[in-house]
């Protein structure tokens, strides 16, 4: 895929994203009833999926998935060597161009991003508040991974790599709206405080 193919899906993508992330954002107050570790866990959920469709750009910019496609190992390891991860000079372009590095680091953010959805869903549970978005959110993305490992072992044929893409900007927009309806639950939470004061 061309330099040129590259930089289009990667703005594409971006555009989208910061397209829907600014409607749910224009209003976000962080609510008094809401937990700041739970409306925390929300927006970093929100922030690494944004950063994973970047880095799923760069994997399909570089033909990443059709290089290295077997799950769980990479190349028949689970962690590759620094030596093969850092071998372009000068350093940071392996972050960009080198295929290896570049699907490590995919998988890698994606083991983040479902662990700390799985533990934002308990801690959504535990608050009893938000419970339904952050189960949504936790299987939206454990569908999103997934698919991903399905389309990686079929090396990347298209119909499934745009199910792939289409999934990342849906799950995207699941966090926000999800880290959106948060705060404003937060907000519902304390205004119906502040009556319940004033009524007494």
């Amino acid at each position: 895929m061309s330099t040129h193919r590259t930089v289009t899906r990667v703005a594409g993508l971006g555009v989208v994203a910061t397209f829907v992330f600014a409607t749910q954002m224009l209003n976000f107050p962080v609510g008094a009833g809401t937990s700041g570790h739970l409306l925390g866990g929300a927006l970093a959920l929100a922030a690494l999926l944004l950063f994973q469709i970047y880095l799923g750009a760069l994997v399909a910019g570089l033909d990443a998935g059709l290089v290295f496609n077997t799950w769980p190992l990479i190349d028949g390891v689970l962690v590759p060597s620094s030596e093969r991860l850092w071998f372009i000079q000068p350093a940071w372009r392996n972050l960009f161009e080198n295929t290896l590095t570049v699907q490590f680091n995919h998988r890698m953010v994606a083991y983040a991003i479902w662990v700390l959805a799985t533990l934002h869903a308990c801690d959504a549970w535990r608050a009893r508040v938000g419970l339904s978005g952050a189960l949504t959110l936790a299987g939206a993305i454990t569908l999103q991974a997934g698919l991903g490992i399905v389309t990686l072992l079929y090396q990347a044929p298209l119909p499934l790599a745009l199910a792939h893409q289409v999934l990342a900007i849906l799950v995207f927009s699941v966090a926000v709206i999800h880290a959106e309806r948060l705060s404003h639950r937060g907000d519902s939470l304390a205004a119906d405080r502040r009556r319940a004061e004033r009524g007494a």
